[in-house]
């Protein structure tokens, strides 16, 4: 965003030179990227007289001049054909670089040469060699009662300009102008801020009703609409100040109307379109969006379709502008025009910021009304920009307006304490510093008593919202280089995190240390994916989903892995291991947050496609059921829960995961039709653990102490079971640890072996059982006891038989 130096002196009276400003600036936080000099003071062009002009004895259209420059009579060769003896003229002396270039692109530097064998000192200047105006025609005359030697700098009006460049921030819309920059100026050099107008509210009722009609369709997209008729005007160049100011800022000047909307919008922050109201049909203004896509031709004679949703300024026909971004070609100020329509409007942001994105057309308009404009100065700046027009196209500004303003913007209040603000700051200010400095900023301030302000927030700073947002205020117009450094600083220890984070990090970070990625998932389906995973009354819909695909919460964490594991399978990855922590939801009579929605925190893993790949000496190896079963084995244990982990079978797909008899998840084998929605044609196999419910349970665990490693050797113990094919080797597994005692220190499948020999529907499951005693070797004789008493267990519950 560009600022002009000069343009800030006509709100604040200040010396400070334009390197100065640039520290102050930024050090309140609008910070100058870059400051441009625009002009040039001219330092080496000085006023001459011309004391002689004959003809060049060696060129028909040079004369060979002597020039008078106070302090030197210089021999000057001139090719112009108005220098005369007599005159008072500008006069570039040897070493002058001027504000303009040679063909090559180099600096155009005076120098002592010889023109057709006669020395030349200097050059007689046009106005175009000075960068002051485009005439060629002849030098440049100048008054006569000038003294020779007098610096140039301080005859003519050069209009030297300083433009900074300033990378402005989404949080400060109203530093989006020069009165916004120059307020900032102001409160930190404390001096007055000059508005250029008196009031921001309308007077007087308008009588505009029988010329112009307005109506807002769409307030929730147009707060605030306000047209201004300007009669007899006759559209022509602006004037020289109108032109120079706004190209400085690197505007191209079209014509006073034009020109003074750019003005305003680029003095005030409020964006404005003249309209042709000629054009205008039936004379009503209409703002309005359409339910379908519009196709409008812009002022830069492009025809666009507009999508669907985006507002538009319509008359009583069609279209004639793009809300907040663009007007339209049907309706631009042309040559002919001779009444003008003006309209000032408050457009919401969220709405100018998507059409504007959609249509990736951004213009200064939409730059502003996308971070926020003052709802408040719509009427102030539509009647300054007005007068304006009034004066340079010598129009008749008609009595009264419209103000259509169906949504209201009231200031916010926030309360700010002297103890706080000296807390933060490390600083010991007075109350009356803090006062003078929000006030300074336009915040009206009254104080409540004892060290406590309540401050009104200007309807131009929507940033400023909370206690901490004044401190910033406070602290960067005092300028933070005045905070002194204190001797020593107190860090204060930040509070522990709740166990509920601690527990969830520590689960994520077990998780990765197996090897899963973690992957993020969305947490809205659509309905048919979300009735393949639970019942239709449990599901919870949205109330206005974006569209079909995100109209139900999540039951479960499962669609995310299928939708990652399709994404890489269908990209030639062989192997897929991955792992996500989210919330899911379902219909709950009490609900956990909200009533009727039950919602639960959950970790799951899932793998799929190779555990090996295939290799000259050995074959490829995929995922089973008993891969996520082990990892669910290994994340029990780093928790210490391990010795109470079952699994109890649900299915031929499904284990139930439980710890003591509490249900904590399931280990599943993904079924092909959920699978074939997602188009994933490899089997995949996932754990998905309620980490709500773990937490609990890990939170209840006595503190984890040092145990020793036995130093008596342990004993180990194979036998083999023979049961019935339907005897799952769990339940098996399950008994032996209740019945096997404390000794029992671990216990594997290391066999399953089926045949005729066993017998029809037998198998036979072979277990290795280890034992240790902390206290003694153990012998054999120890163990019998144990697995007498084991196998007597199993004989009763499954007819089992010892094989060996």
């Amino acid at each position: 965003m560009k600022i002009s130096y000069n343009w800030l002196k006509d709100y604040l009276d200040f010396d400070h030179t334009p390197a100065e400003v640039a520290d102050i600036l930024t050090l309140t936080g609008l910070e100058v990227e870059e400051t441009t000099q625009i002009g040039s003071l001219l330092e080496g062009v000085v006023v001459g007289e011309v004391l002689t002009a004959i003809q060049h004895p060696n060129a028909d259209r040079l004369k060979a001049c002597t020039v008078n420059i106070g302090t030197a009579t210089l021999s000057i060769v001139c090719g112009a054909p108005n220098v005369a003896a007599g005159q008072k003229v500008a006069v570039a002396t040897v070493g002058t670089i001027l504000p303009i270039s040679l063909p090559d692109g180099s600096p155009f530097e005076i120098r002592k040469s010889k023109i057709r064998g006669e020395v030349s000192e200097g050059m007689i200047c046009a106005e175009d060699e000075l960068g002051i105006g485009d005439n060629h025609d002849g030098i440049i005359v100048l008054d006569a009662s000038l003294k020779p030697g007098t610096p140039i700098s301080s005859v003519l009006d050069l209009n030297v300009d300083f433009v900074f460049e300033i990378g402005l921030t989404p949080n400060r819309p109203d530093a989006s102008c020069h009165l916004g920059v120059a307020r900032d100026i102001a409160a930190v050099i404390n001096k007055p801020l000059k508005k250029p107008f008196n009031s921001l509210n309308a007077t007087g009722k308008s009588n505009l009703n029988n010329r112009i009609s307005i109506e807002i369709k769409d307030s929730d997209k147009c707060h605030r609409y306000v047209g201004i008729l300007i009669d007899d005007i006759k559209v022509k160049p602006s004037p020289s100040w109108l032109q120079n100011r706004i190209k400085a800022i690197g505007l191209r000047p079209i014509n006073n109307i034009v020109d003074a909307t750019n003005y305003v919008l680029h003095e005030l922050g409020q964006p404005l379109h003249a309209f042709d109201y000629d054009l205008i049909a039936d004379k009503s203004i209409i703002v309005q969006s359409f339910d379908k896509e519009t196709s409008f031709t812009t002022l830069d004679d492009q025809k666009r379709t507009v999508p669907a949703g985006s507002l538009f300024i319509c008359d009583g026909q069609k279209p004639v502008a793009l809300a907040g971004i663009m007007g339209g070609l049907n309706s631009e100020i042309n040559d002919k025009t001779t009444r003008v329509l003006l309209e000032s409007a408050y457009f919401e942001p969220v709405g100018v910021r998507k059409t504007s994105k959609q249509l990736a057309l951004q213009t200064d308009s939409s730059y502003r009304f996308e971070r926020g404009i003052d709802p408040n100065i719509t009427y102030a700046a539509a009647r300054r920009c007005a007068e304006i027009i009034a004066e340079v196209a010598e129009g008749e500004i008609l009595d009264g307006h419209v103000d259509v303003h169906p949504v209201v913007t009231e200031p916010r209040k926030v309360s700010l304490r002297l103890s706080r603000l000296n807390k933060i700051l490390g600083m010991e200010f007075r109350l009356n510093q803090a006062v003078s400095i929000l006030r300074g900023l336009e915040f009206e301030v009254k104080k409540n008593g004892g060290d406590e302000i309540e401050c009104t927030v200007p309807t131009f700073r929507p940033d400023v919202s909370a206690e901490i947002d004044l401190i910033e205020e406070v602290a960067r117009i005092f300028d933070y280089n005045n905070i002194p450094n204190p001797e020593y600083i107190q860090f204060s220890r930040p509070e522990p995190l709740p166990f509920r984070e601690q527990f969830q990090g520590r689960v994520r970070d077990l998780v990765k240390a197996m090897g899963f990625r973690e992957i993020y998932a969305n947490s809205l389906l659509p309905e048919h994916v979300a009735t393949s995973f639970s019942d239709k009354e449990d599901l919870v819909f949205t109330l206005n989903p974006i569209s079909k695909d995100t109209s139900v919460l999540r039951p479960t964490l499962v669609p995310g892995l299928l939708r990652a594991a399709a994404f890489n399978f269908n990209r030639s990855v062989e192997s897929v291991r991955f792992f996500e922590m989210g919330n899911v939801f379902t219909k709950d009579t009490k609900g956990t947050y909200h009533p009727g929605i039950g919602e639960e925190t959950r970790v799951l893993f899932g793998l799929g496609g190779l555990k090996q790949s295939a290799s000259w000496n050995s074959e490829a190896i995929s995922y089973t059921v008993f891969d996520v079963k082990s990892c669910v084995q290994t994340l029990f244990d780093s928790l210490r829960i391990s010795s109470r982990l079952r699994f109890e079978k649900v299915s031929d797909t499904e284990l139930s995961v439980l710890i003591d008899s509490t249900n904590v998840g399931n280990v599943v084998e993904l079924t092909p039709a959920q699978r074939k929605s997602f188009d994933v044609d490899q089997p995949l196999f996932a754990a998905e653990l309620s980490i709500t419910k773990l937490q609990v349970i890990v939170q209840k665990l006595p503190p984890q102490t040092f145990v020793p490693i036995s130093k008596y050797p342990g004993i180990d113990f194979d036998m083999a079971i023979l049961v019935d094919k339907t005897v799952d080797a769990i339940d098996l597994e399950q008994t032996i640890r209740a019945y096997a005692g404390k000794l029992l220190v671990t216990l594997g499948t290391f066999d399953v072996f089926e045949g005729k020999s066993l017998g029809d529907n037998k198998k036979s499951i072979g277990f290795r059982l280890r034992f240790m005693d902390e206290t003694k070797t153990l012998t054999i004789k120890d163990v019998d006891s144990i697995i007498s008493k084991v196998v007597k267990k199993l004989e009763k519950s499954f007819q089992a038989q010892l094989r060996s």
